[in-house]
């Protein structure tokens, strides 16, 4: 499956993006989403609740993680539990992709993901405290 992108915001550069390698979608202003990826961002239209339905539907493993980001499960790495930044991998610097999460997003996080509020687990994804933005350029 596919999602139809821009490569910028006033519509050059139409493509498709796998929506398995989508990061997460982040809603930027009254009519565009930006769709983040490991090799680029794009921007597409609608609301973002729209691609949420969307997704539940194909049974994609997307969550609401903020009012205005949607990200795709399956990507994130490593949370931080103290700041609520979910990192896209393994490896934190200051290039590695990330996003913010409400504390509402959080709780589903975890709960979808199986894991204890502020605490490790068994599970793939890497449950941290602390690790700030700043931290992470270290």
């Amino acid at each position: 499956m596919y999602l139809t992108v821009t490569e910028d915001e006033q519509g050059a550069g139409l493509q498709q993006v796998a929506i398995e390698e989508i990061l997460y979608m982040q809603f930027d202003n009254g009519i565009l989403i930006a769709v983040y990826t490991e090799n680029g961002n794009f921007f597409t239209v609608g609301p973002l609740r729209f691609w949420e339905a969307v997704f539940r539907k194909a049974n994609l493993n997307f969550i609401r993680l903020d009012r205005g980001i949607l990200a795709n499960l399956d990507k994130i790495k490593v949370v931080d539990s103290d700041y609520k930044i979910a990192y896209f991998d393994d490896f934190i610097s200051g290039a590695t992709k990330r996003c913010t999460m409400s504390m509402s997003g959080y709780r589903t996080f975890c709960d979808v993901s199986g894991l204890k509020y502020k605490s490790k687990s068994s599970s793939d994804i890497k449950l941290i405290k602390g690790l700030s933005w700043q931290t992470a350029l270290k």
